[in-house]
């Protein structure tokens, strides 16, 4: 694990670089409306003999590409969204939320289609909270849709973008239409960063993607028993570019661009109980692409992932890093995130 004081010294250099040079982060892709929904047990209904949850809470939160771009203006970051929504209640739910982001938005609406949605059920019990169920509330989204929001960020996407994001999670967002993206990224001279959670971006030309070990072996195309760093580092190799390998409490693994080994460098994670990794890959992304904007060092950039990814996890739902809270975990004095 990387000493607290080599971290310490890093995070401060980040942060008073981007105080002075802020980056210009665009974000496209998969919207979704989270809600995370947390009870005690209290047995079974008497007639339809279903578990029932009490004491529940229930919490509204950004997702998806939105997560990504929130996390990236909360840390400072120039952040513009793209992404499509729904003409319904969880759109217009959606939609409000972001309107309270400082942030620019540019929205799609797809009428007819379902705005994708997930509910995450957690339980509590003795203290500790597990997830037991997620709902989704998908449908595929048309091709039209697609074109429509390559011609939004075509037009709207502004001027001095240094990385684009394209975030890929599963929901159509990210399709073969999309593609049209990476050339006009590549115009602006700008550094692409994905998560590739489907195959489509399989050895598009992109300079870094960032995805878990699941994920890794469908990109892959490789069984379930597949190792997914040996995979990783493979991938680096034959398509140059970085990968960021997720792997929960083990951390990150990073393989440059162009790999010559069989193994990565792996930036081992911080212990932690009760996690809930949701949202710990968003974040993830986001430093990434923080990270190759400011033209970081491949495995500083995988050493402050693991710390805002612990963070991340300690909290429930799509959780929120703001730079007290690094300085904090890291035992720096706060008056030095303000």
């Amino acid at each position: 694990m990387t000493p607290v004081p080599a971290l310490q010294k890093l995070v401060r250099e980040v942060h008073a670089d981007l105080r002075s040079r802020p980056v210009n982060i665009a974000v496209i892709g998969d919207m979704i409306l989270d809600n995370s929904i947390e009870g005690e047990p209290r047995g079974f209904h008497p007639e339809t003999n279903v578990p029932v949850l009490g004491d529940a809470t229930s919490q509204e939160s950004i997702g998806g590409a939105a997560n990504i771009a929130t996390a990236l203006q909360k840390l400072g970051c120039q952040v513009t969204l793209f992404g499509v929504i729904g003409s319904d209640l969880p759109g217009r739910q959606l939609e409000n939320l972001l309107d309270r982001q400082p942030f620019t938005n540019h929205l799609i609406t797809e009428r007819g289609w379902p705005t994708p949605r997930k509910d995450w059920i957690y339980r509590r019990v003795e203290g500790r909270v597990e997830m037991i169920q997620r709902i989704d509330y998908d449908r595929p989204l048309s091709q039209r849709a697609r074109e429509e929001l390559v011609g939004e960020f075509r037009v709207r996407c502004p001027a001095g973008v240094q990385v684009v994001i394209l975030a890929d999670h599963g929901l159509g967002s990210i399709g073969q239409e999309s593609l049209a993206i990476i050339g006009l990224a590549k115009e602006m001279r700008a550094k692409l960063v994905a998560i590739p959670r489907t195959t489509v971006l399989r050895g598009q030309a992109l300079d870094a993607i960032v995805l878990n070990a699941v994920e890794m072996r469908r990109l892959a195309q490789a069984g379930d028993q597949a190792d997914p760093k040996a995979l990783a580092a493979r991938y680096a190799r034959e398509y140059n570019q970085h990968v960021f390998l997720t792997l929960f409490d083990e951390g990150v693994v990073v393989c440059p661009a162009g790999l010559k080994s069989t193994t990565g460098i792996l930036c081992e994670g911080f212990p932690i109980e009760n996690p809930d990794w949701m949202g710990a890959r968003d974040i993830t992304t986001g430093i990434v692409a923080l990270g190759l904007a400011r033209g970081m060092d491949l495995e500083e950039i995988g050493k402050l992932s693991t710390v805002f990814r612990h963070l991340v996890a300690s909290q429930r739902g799509n959780g929120r890093v703001h730079w007290h809270d690094v300085y904090r975990f890291l035992g720096l004095e706060l008056g030095e995130a303000n």
